[in-house]
């Protein structure tokens, strides 16, 4: 074997000339020398000419398992040694053939387990791509061999290792058997080439989300009347000056010291995406509906003429939204353009009569019970226009009481913090000074405080403060009686109670999907520098949620509730090895298989009708 460099001349850059480097080996055939080319290093070998000797002479050792007396000292040259050497056996190996029956004679001393690489995890990630179609629609869309590889194996990166570009590279090529599931070779893809990928997706992103949705519908026949819509933010590391989006506003993780960019979802209530966009951070939620709905193709307008010209009841779609949404402008507007809503009233007086409440049964699994009281607003030809339905939730009430609770101490304390300064040095004293403090505070915390008095008291003989003291109103037991109780609204003036009810905790999913995107698929923090990479970021994570939602939908229906980092954790130690032995006619035996899945594994597969054999064996003699 030796290294050979050959000059080439690149069409897109008017015939411009670069080297690109070859491992080739020598042969004889009918007595004639002969060259044949094992392997292409690519352009961007960078190894020096002085090291390629010791460098296929190194390959061939590892192949052929000669031994050789002193270790290569350049960690570099061995490291890849031993990854153009895996190279070129996985090139030369061929699918076995499970009905041939062939025995060797092999050295047991001499069996070695090589090169593992994951694969559990990854095998149903791929296995769903296909299934939703990806790899045609990237055919469709004119991706090159290259993109389409780069870009399932960016989704599977996302879904199974959610890291940095870099280091999802580097699992790609280290540590991941993916490629052998579709025959990419990682180590060949330049980083750039996987890096850039993320904005051909992005170009993509309309014609893709339609493609995913539809093809969700097709294959879980889901009904799609109900239309979730919120918001979640998500923070950056650095300055973030380069990106325009990236604003200071209120972030939802308490990240006050970093820039926001914010994203909006609608989903249906199956928990797949209809539609994402992504706004500045400082956004005002409500103004973003109008934005959405424009941009949704929730029913086909030709289907739409067609019912209202057979004079048949058309289907309105309901949206569900969260009250930070749901503003009276956004109602009407969603009333105009014929669509039914459900969401959180923004009412501050909560009127709930529990002697007039009745009790909705959630789940009989957690035995919560819901008290609900209707209240049916009429127009003036006597038809109800709108339904009010009064929640109490006691865990609500029990959670709100907490938070109610930490407020309230946490104002106590201040307060006592600023009487305790007024006896000491180099603390606040002076009167304005402490009264502008107290209403700071007042204004810090103003759920609480209106059920206080605030007293602070002059020194009559100076500007200073002799006490600040506090008590609570008489008669102020108000101040949690509406703990737990919410009001939904809608114009829907069909479903009963338990219904209604049951509709507005399917806004919970949105909830979840958000936890899912940051938690486990490493939405957070954004890393990037750019508008259209933190674009391509957050779509691609998206794009990611979409897979493991089809996972985790299908595996429900099964009654299997895993979480998605659970599934990583069964399943991420099913591996593909190397299993390498001597032959007792001198040759080099190589098979390459997957281990056999455990009984949990066993089960996520059988559930998800996927073979337990992820890849295929293959064999080879050296």
């Amino acid at each position: 074997m030796f290294i050979r460099r050959s000059v080439s001349k690149s069409k897109k850059y008017n015939d411009e000339k670069y080297y690109t480097y070859r491992l080739v080996e020598s042969y004889r055939l009918d007595g004639k020398v002969k060259q044949r080319v094992l392997l292409n290093l690519g352009a961007d070998f960078n190894v020096d000419k002085d090291n390629w000797s010791i460098l296929s002479s190194r390959i061939e050792d590892i192949i052929k398992q000669r031994k050789i007396l002193f270790d290569i000292e350049d960690k570099e040259i061995e490291s890849l040694a031993q990854q153009y050497a895996l190279q070129l056996i996985s090139l030369s190996a061929n699918s076995q053939n499970e009905e041939d029956e062939e025995y060797k004679e092999i050295d047991i001393n001499s069996i070695d387990s090589v090169n593992p690489k994951t694969i559990g995890t990854e095998h149903i990630v791929y296995e769903t791509i296909k299934e939703l179609a990806l790899p045609e629609l990237f055919e469709k869309l004119d991706f090159t061999r290259m993109q389409k590889n780069s870009a399932i194996g960016t989704l599977i990166a996302k879904a199974c290792y959610p890291a940095s570009d870099k280091k999802s590279i580097e699992w790609l090529r280290d540590v991941s058997g993916v490629g052998e599931l579709y025959k990419c070779d990682y180590n060949s893809l330049s980083n750039n080439s996987i890096y850039r990928v993320a904005d051909t997706l992005l170009s993509h992103k309309d014609i893709i989300e339609k493609h995913l949705y539809n093809k969700s519908k097709e294959l879980f026949q889901y009904d799609e009347t109900i239309t979730l819509y919120d918001l979640t933010n998500t923070y950056f590391e650095g300055a973030a000056n380069g990106v325009t989006k990236a604003a200071r506003g209120r972030s939802k993780e308490k990240r006050s010291d970093a820039k926001i960019v914010t994203l909006a979802v609608v989903l249906d209530s199956s928990g797949f995406v209809k539609k994402s966009t992504i706004f500045k951070g400082n956004i005002s939620e409500p103004s973003t509906l109008k934005e959405m709905i424009n941009n949704l193709n929730i029913e086909d307008k030709d289907d739409k003429k067609n019912i209202l010209n057979s004079n048949k009841k058309e289907s309105k779609t309901l949206v569900v939204m969260d009250a930070g949404i749901a503003s009276q402008k956004n109602i009407d507007y969603l009333i105009d353009n014929r669509y039914e809503y459900l969401v959180v009233s923004r009412k501050r007086d909560k009127q709930f009569d529990e002697d007039k409440a009745t009790a909705v049964k959630v789940d009989k699994d957690n035995n919560i019970i819901v008290k609900a009281q209707r209240v049916e607003l009429k127009d003036e030809d006597d038809n109800i226009k709108e339904v009010e339905l009064y929640c109490h939730s006691t865990p609500r009430e029990a959670k709100e009481n907490s938070m109610q609770q930490r407020v309230q101490t946490k104002f106590e304390e201040s307060l006592d913090y600023l009487n305790e300064g007024l006896t000491k040095p180099r603390r606040m004293k002076k009167y304005e000074k402490v009264l502008e403090k107290v209403g700071s505070l007042k204004s810090t915390y103003s759920s609480i405080a209106k059920y206080y008095i605030v007293e602070v008291k002059k020194d009559p003989n100076s500007d200073n403060v002799l006490s600040v003291t506090y008590k609570e109103k008489i008669g102020t037991d108000e101040k949690s009686a509406m703990n737990g109780v919410y009001c939904l609204r809608t114009n829907n003036t069909t479903m009963n109670n338990q219904t209604l009810w049951k509709t507005y905790t399917t806004l919970t999913d949105l909830e979840s999907v958000f936890r899912t995107l940051k938690t486990e698929l490493g939405l957070r923090p954004i890393f990037h520098k750019t508008t259209s990479r933190v674009d391509a970021h957050l779509f691609i994570t998206l794009l990611a949620y979409t897979i493991i939602h089809t996972i985790r939908y299908k595996l429900k229906a099964k009654g299997i509730n895993y979480s998605w980092s659970t599934i990583r954790e069964i399943t991420g130690n099913q591996v593909r090895v190397t299993i390498r032995a001597k032959c007792r006619d001198g040759q080099i035996l190589y098979l390459r298989k997957s281990s056999i899945p455990n009984e949990k594994q066993k089960e996520i597969l059988n559930n998800l009708e996927l073979t337990h054999k992820a890849g295929v064996t293959t064999k080879t003699y050296k």
